[in-house]
């Protein structure tokens, strides 16, 4: 028997009726603890969905300020916000957005002093920085606790994804650290990006997450996807 309420299985029907999720599988959600790990572009479009597909609690952590050229790809922040905290304004604007979703705010940069602290209580991490000394102090942590992590980047028309879990062959610093000088070509790389790349691969993130809590689907386990919007093209490499 289901154990949704009335209003909950109104609420998520359009889930519920595909028979890979079902009432069971919105369960499971609504007990997941995912956390996201920067509110930007990335970041501000998971927590969007997220939030409304039903996690049980989103952690989100950012230290940072919102800025005017945040705002063509970072969804959640609009004029008004720029100077304000991002963490500040999303805990304003999730009251009462989807009272089945907990919210849980960490104003502070996350670190290899309070990492592990962090990151042991969630099922789930999404990668959503953009600076590789950020993503090797996640991958280390979430290696060590065996939490699945779902890797994200976007650079110009292109980005990737692909999700790090204690099965995985090969993890995030393993794949990046064998490339010679990547951290220091990327700093130095043109900074521009599409936001429409930002979108579409942010959702993409989004769905491995689901899809590896629910079990359901092909997850990107050891395999990069790489979407290149001016070419509309999608590629899957195994690492």
């Amino acid at each position: 028997m289901s154990k949704l309420s009335k209003r909950q299985i109104e609420k998520y029907y359009c889930s519920t009726f595909l028979k890979e999720i079902g009432e069971v599988g919105q369960e499971k959600l609504l007990k997941s603890k995912v956390l996201v790990v920067g509110a930007g572009g990335l970041g501000s479009s998971n927590i969007l969905y997220l939030s409304s597909i039903g996690i049980g609690t989103l952690g989100i952590i950012d230290f940072d300020e919102v800025s005017l050229d945040n705002l063509p790809r970072q969804v959640l922040y609009g004029e008004s916000d720029v100077g304000k905290t991002k963490v500040e304004i999303i805990k304003d604007k999730f009251l009462g957005k989807n009272s089945d979703t907990k919210i849980v705010i960490y104003k502070e940069k996350l670190d290899e002093k309070n990492a592990d602290k962090i990151i042991k209580d969630y099922d789930i991490i999404l990668d959503c920085v953009d600076n590789f000394d950020t993503e090797f102090i996640l991958n280390d942590v979430c290696s060590k606790n065996r939490i699945p992590l779902v890797v994200a980047g976007v650079g110009g028309f292109k980005g990737q994804v692909t999700l790090v879990t204690p099965e995985s062959k090969r993890d995030f610093r393993s794949l990046f650290s064998s490339i010679p000088n990547i951290t220091k070509e990327i700093k130095e790389s043109d900074r521009g990006v599409f936001p429409l790349a930002v979108a579409i691969v942010s959702n993409i993130q989004c769905a491995e997450a689901i899809k590896y809590l629910l079990g359901i689907g092909e997850p990107l386990i050891d395999t990069m996807l790489v979407i290149d919007t001016i070419a509309m093209r999608f590629d899957k490499f195994k690492m």
